[in-house]
């Protein structure tokens, strides 16, 4: 999941691991920096979220604006993304909320 866009074109993205370990990555960086690790129930619901509640194998969204925010979810070779602008009333159901419980339990900087 992550975000990107505007005056910068900066895109931030972080990565959750089915063991837990949580990353980020700019789009200016090379690598990914480790964020910490989520408890297993977390994870579990992250996962659960994303593949049941927004069904995102079986949604073909892709509408960026200026600003934009994404889910994504990829298992090897496999890879599914849903794009939009925030406030796009067209975007299927859950993404949002989905989107917003994410971001809410990264670490505080």
């Amino acid at each position: 999941m992550g975000s990107g866009g505007g005056v910068v074109g900066l895109e931030t993205a972080y990565s959750l691991l089915d063991d837990g370990r949580l990353f980020s990555k700019t789009s200016k960086a090379t690598t990914y920096t480790f964020l910490g690790t989520q408890t297993p129930q977390n994870t579990k619901r992250v996962f659960w979220s994303v593949e049941d509640r927004c069904q995102i194998k079986k949604t073909a969204f892709d509408k960026p604006g200026n600003i934009y925010r994404f889910v994504q979810w990829r298992k090897g070779a496999e890879k599914h993304k849903v794009t939009w602008m925030p406030g796009d009333k067209t975007l299927p159901a859950n993404y949002e909320k989905v989107y917003t419980g994410f971001m809410g339990m990264l670490p505080k900087k």
